[in-house]
């Protein structure tokens, strides 16, 4: 018997069953491949900047990761290419956590592991997530957290009607859901102030009813079987985000998002308390250290992490372990590009309680059917990106892509850019 197939054998004994990783050992590139360069190519394939990151090795496989977005994504491409490549160089990229640990250290006084330098080294996690799988001949999925419960994502679309309080564009809205098999959405809230231009955390009486109104009418149409969430941005105090629980409650929606602002306080765990609807909170919260005041402290009912921002798959799944002691259930936000979204999905198939992961259909080629988060023909895809409203997971190593280069270059790249070097 040949010494891979033995160590194969034998890792399915009951002594090694459980061990994430055996697979490396197996593999005759462990522990042999090395970093040789690091690029970042700045792209617009969602609906904002996409830093991508490219990581060749000496073997000659390749990864790809994607940042989380900046306004131009020249800080992300700052911290890739004069922090992070710097450390990375001749370096293994099985040593993940160790080389994670020296970019999160290095960067440290670039905003206390928050901010751009975290969307930075999240872009390089993601390639080096896709090295290992490829080293190791395993799907992400497979590898993460030693196995995947699922073989396809539960997703909900970020979307909802034109105008929640016409009755027949939520009919239209319904169809368009059902014809493409979403069993979820999310869908903003009705707001006289723009949430990104708030004046104060008030909501009028009007609002509230209006809300109420509004997705009395998405329920109606949609009917009790179908998820609907209700979208905040971060944007209430205390009373009015129980008001607005208290108006949408009726409806029964999966969970009320981002009631109130972003930092921990005592009054999330009032408020969860209080409110007749599911509270969640997330989208903007970095690393464990963010998370564990809301989990320990049970201030809300679901956590949502977003892997691009949070500090990457190892940290999401840190997160949702520490969750899952304390029965909360996860769920993903992702306003990332498609190939953050696969790495994203990855980890989601990693956990056993989860919820569902966000999906834009706001493109046109989205809003069609074909995708989530831009374009999929840039991923060199082997199966739908998505499908019944699930993101669907490939079994080829690594995240399953094959980038499109002369796609991106022919129709992707963001002003000034010419290609990779």
């Amino acid at each position: 018997m040949k010494r891979r197939t033995f160590l194969r054998n034998l890792a399915w004994t009951p002594a090694l069953a459980f061990v994430p990783y055996f697979d490396l050992v197996a593999n005759p590139l462990a522990g042999k491949v090395r970093i040789t360069d690091v690029q970042c190519l700045l792209t617009k394939i969602g609906f904002r900047v996409s830093p991508l990151v490219k990581i060749t090795t000496d073997s000659g496989l390749v990864g790809i990761g994607e940042c989380h977005h900046d306004e131009n994504g020249h800080g992300a491409r700052d911290i890739v290419l004069n922090v992070c490549k710097p450390i990375l160089m001749d370096q293994d990229p099985l040593d993940l956590e160790y080389l994670i640990f020296k970019m999160s250290t290095r960067t440290s006084y670039y905003g206390g592991n928050h901010g751009v330098a975290t969307h930075a080294i999240t872009g390089v996690e993601f390639a080096m997530w896709d090295l290992i799988g490829k080293i190791t001949s395993q799907p992400v999925h497979k590898i993460l957290g030693g196995g995947s419960h699922v073989a396809e994502v539960r997703a909900y679309a970020s979307a909802g009607p034109r105008d929640m309080l016409d009755k027949t564009s939520c009919e239209e809205f319904a169809e368009l859901m059902k014809s493409q098999g979403w069993t979820a959405c999310k869908t903003n809230i009705l707001r006289d102030q723009a949430w990104n231009r708030l004046d104060n955390r008030r909501i009028s009486n009007p609002e509230v009813d209006r809300n109420a109104e509004g997705f009395a009418n998405m329920r109606e149409a949609l009917g009790l079987d179908f998820d609907i969430a209700v979208h905040c941005h971060w944007e209430f105090d205390f009373d009015s985000a129980l008001r607005l629980a208290n108006a949408v409650a009726p409806v029964r929606p999966i969970w009320l998002e981002d009631p109130m602002p972003i930092a921990y306080n005592e009054q999330w765990v009032k408020l969860t308390e209080k409110s007749p609807v599911p509270v969640l909170t997330g989208e903007n919260l970095y690393t464990r250290d963010d998370f564990r005041p809301f989990i320990v402290n049970q201030g809300v009912n679901l956590i949502e992490i977003d892997v691009s921002m949070a500090g990457g798959l190892l940290e999401a799944k840190k997160i949702a372990d520490l969750a899952e002691l304390y029965y909360i259930p996860v769920c993903t936000h992702n306003v990332a590009g498609p190939i953050a979204t696969i790495a994203s999905a990855n980890f989601a198939a990693s956990v056993r309680e989860f919820v569902a992961h966000e999906a834009f259909i706001s493109n046109p080629i989205n809003r069609a059917g074909m995708g989530i988060n831009g374009d999929p023909e840039v991923l060199g895809y082997d199966k739908e990106v998505i499908k019944n409203g699930h993101i669907q997971l490939s079994d080829r190593p690594g995240f399953g892509i094959e980038l499109n280069e002369e796609l991106i270059r022919e129709k992707y790249l963001a002003d000034g850019e010419t290609g990779w070097n």
